[in-house]
């Protein structure tokens, strides 16, 4: 007498536990790849304009930290329906899942493999950084591709999953590790863009001293001279103690701009990101654009002070246009 051999009926829990632990995977995989990328860009940058670029990477490490203990109370809860009722480990969207992500990440290698082997044959340069994100880009697939060959092949045992685990712990704490010692700590991140906000600010009083020079044929005497609600115009204050910045007219065509920084600009890079732009003619309909890359705003930690002179040969009173 034959045994009929009854197939497990996925039931919603099933269903959304199994999806909810795969989600939260491809989840952790993007944001830990673009918190190693972008840790990766920032130690070794690509070209020298790129230097000193701060990106945001707040969202990335606060999805590792909230995202991969979630993962790991899914899989648990999966691991132990599993146990008290082992069909569920042929359960349809178990295997279907599971096959996905054997086909995402064997599809990711085969793609890393072929962007390494084009760079080699075009002969181009082979960069640490670009190395680097081949090498963590490899790493992190071929571990989740062996994960879930071995989960199927051996049916969900628990010393393959402890292993996993243990190896995604160590993982995620050292990207995030990596991307503290690369960024610094939120204090120095937080310290680094009020630095940025600072320099945005002098640039945009820089721009409103010039042109108020345009209009008066005189610097200001002061930086509330330039507040006009009518021009929308509004100085702004310093980000952090919502002070104003230091200014002093010098002469006609001459000022200072002072503002109190966190950090150094030449440990930091960041004033490479804010080159200040002056228009160098009388701005034609149809010409290329009017600016061309200025002085850099560097500066030391503390209160630093910026001289600048207005040529007018540079800041025409009249702009023209073709009629």
């Amino acid at each position: 007498m034959e045994t009929t051999i009854q197939k497990p009926k996925t039931t919603p829990k099933d269903f959304f536990l199994n999806l909810g632990a795969i989600a939260t995977l491809y989840f952790l995989v993007i944001n830990l790849i673009q918190l190693v990328f972008q840790a990766i860009d920032f130690a070794f940058p690509r070209t020298p304009e790129a230097t000193g670029y701060i990106p945001d990477v707040s969202f990335p490490i606060a999805a590792l930290i909230i995202g991969f203990p979630l993962y790991l109370v899914l899989m648990n809860v999966v691991a132990r329906g599993e146990i008290a009722d082992p069909t569920k480990r042929e359960l349809s969207v178990r295997k279907w899942l599971a096959y996905l992500t054997l086909f995402v990440a064997g599809a990711a290698i085969a793609v890393d493999l072929i962007i390494l082997l084009t760079a080699f044959l075009r002969g181009e340069e082979i960069t640490v950084g670009f190395m680097l994100k081949i090498l963590a880009a490899l790493v992190l697939a071929g571990t989740i591709f062996g994960y879930y060959l071995s989960d199927l092949r051996y049916h969900g045992a628990r010393p393959i999953r402890g292993y996993f685990a243990a190896g995604g712990g160590v993982l995620v704490i050292a990207a995030i590790a990596f991307g503290f010692s690369v960024f610094g700590s939120p204090a120095t991140q937080r310290a680094l863009r009020f630095d940025v906000d600072r320099v945005s600010d002098l640039q945009m009083i820089q721009s409103f001293v010039v042109n108020d020079w345009q209009a008066k044929n005189t610097v200001p005497t002061s930086l509330s001279a330039l507040n006009d609600p009518t021009r929308g115009v509004e100085v702004p204050l310093d980000p952090q103690t919502s002070e104003a910045y230091g200014y002093e007219k010098l002469t006609a065509t001459s000022f200072k701009l002072c503002a109190t920084f966190e950090r150094e600009s030449t440990k930091t890079g960041i004033t490479a990101r804010y080159p200040v732009e002056y228009p160098t003619k009388p701005y034609i309909c149809g010409e290329s654009g009017p600016f061309v890359g200025g002085e850099y705003w560097d500066h030391a930690a503390g209160a630093v002070c910026f001289e600048r002179t207005i040529d007018p040969s540079y800041f025409p009173k009249t702009i023209t246009t073709p009629r």
